[in-house]
């Protein structure tokens, strides 16, 4: 009998990356060492889009990896600084690598790929027969963190089960099929600097049709440095977070639910927050506490995003 013709799959992984050449080379490294399955035939390559024209340490890291590894990877340069223009310059010349069949995946410079993730993935999004697969998040402390952190659970990552549908997904830990964007006129939207581009893109995705499923078992881990664990970095994530949520919600919804929707939920948010801020006074602890602060945040945030236009999806501070 013929032998059966190998089907290769060509997969892309974008990478954005900003003044951390340590956490670059660890992505890689760990993309290099993936354990694909036998029956599977996989072309991965990577771009890594550099965010800053003027740091060389993206190209320098990059090559010394090509070379010890093989892994073939790309970099490109993005010199408009943000989350979105980056990801929108590797997503462009992603689809042209991956062509129509291919697969586009995308991970974050601070994070860290087990050496089976990739191979999960593929057999998750064959399984369930799925346009779009994500994963856990698996938080790792650069630094041991504050107790109150540990205690308030600021960093624990929802769990699901394998193969089940989700609304939208985030480009920390995802694969997708590479004629996805195709179906949308913008990709990732500028107007997003800091957070929430990628919940817009992929919950447009997915209001194409296209289904989302999560693989349980296929983590990411991302590196948590000391920088994030403080009550002031927490709190001001938060509030951007509502920040974005009206003009997020204005492509999903329509203006009109996205007022009503945001301006109901702001003020109901602040309740919760200073009632949570007063039972951490009286005897909570301090993860109550900023816990509570950080719910207010974000009903401040959500009004922001409302009633500010200028400040609707933007971070409430440059460290965030």
């Amino acid at each position: 009998m013929p032998e059966a013709l190998s089907i290769v799959t060509h997969v892309v992984i974008c990478i954005s990356t900003l003044h951390r050449p340590e956490g670059l080379a660890r992505i890689l490294r760990s993309l290099a060492a993936q354990t694909m399955r036998a029956h599977d035939s996989i072309d991965l390559r990577v771009v890594v889009v550099n965010n800053d024209p003027d740091d060389p340490r993206p190209t320098s890291v990059a090559e010394e990896i090509r070379q010890a590894t093989g892994l073939a990877i790309e970099v490109l340069l993005e010199a408009r600084r943000g989350v979105a223009p980056p990801r929108n310059r590797g997503l462009g010349r992603a689809t042209e690598l991956a062509g129509e069949d291919g697969l586009i995946g995308f991970l974050d410079d601070d994070e860290e790929t087990t050496p089976e993730w990739l191979a999960e993935m593929l057999q998750v999004k064959q399984e369930y027969a799925a346009q779009i697969v994500t994963g856990p998040v698996i938080p790792r402390f650069e630094a041991e963190p504050p107790t109150w952190v540990v205690e308030g659970g600021f960093f624990d990552k929802a769990a699901h089960a394998t193969g089940s549908v989700r609304p939208w997904a985030f480009t920390n830990n995802v694969i997708f099929d590479a004629e996805l964007p195709h179906r949308l006129d913008t990709w990732f939207d500028e107007g997003f600097l800091r957070l929430s581009e990628d919940r817009h893109f992929f919950q447009r995705l997915a209001g194409t049709g296209a289904r989302i499923v999560w693989a349980a078992d296929a983590p990411v881990v991302d590196y948590v440095p000391p920088s994030r664990t403080t009550a002031g970095w927490l709190v001001r994530r938060m509030r951007t977070v509502g920040r974005c949520v009206a003009p997020l919600r204005r492509d999903i919804d329509g203006p009109l639910r996205a007022v009503i929707a945001t301006l109901a939920k702001s003020p109901v948010w602040m309740l919760i927050g200073a009632a949570t801020m007063i039972a951490g006074s009286v005897g909570g602890g301090k993860a109550w506490r900023v816990r509570g602060r950080s719910w207010f945040a974000y009903g401040i945030g959500l009004s922001e995003g409302v009633l500010m236009s200028s400040r609707a999806g933007r971070p409430s501070s440059d460290s965030d």
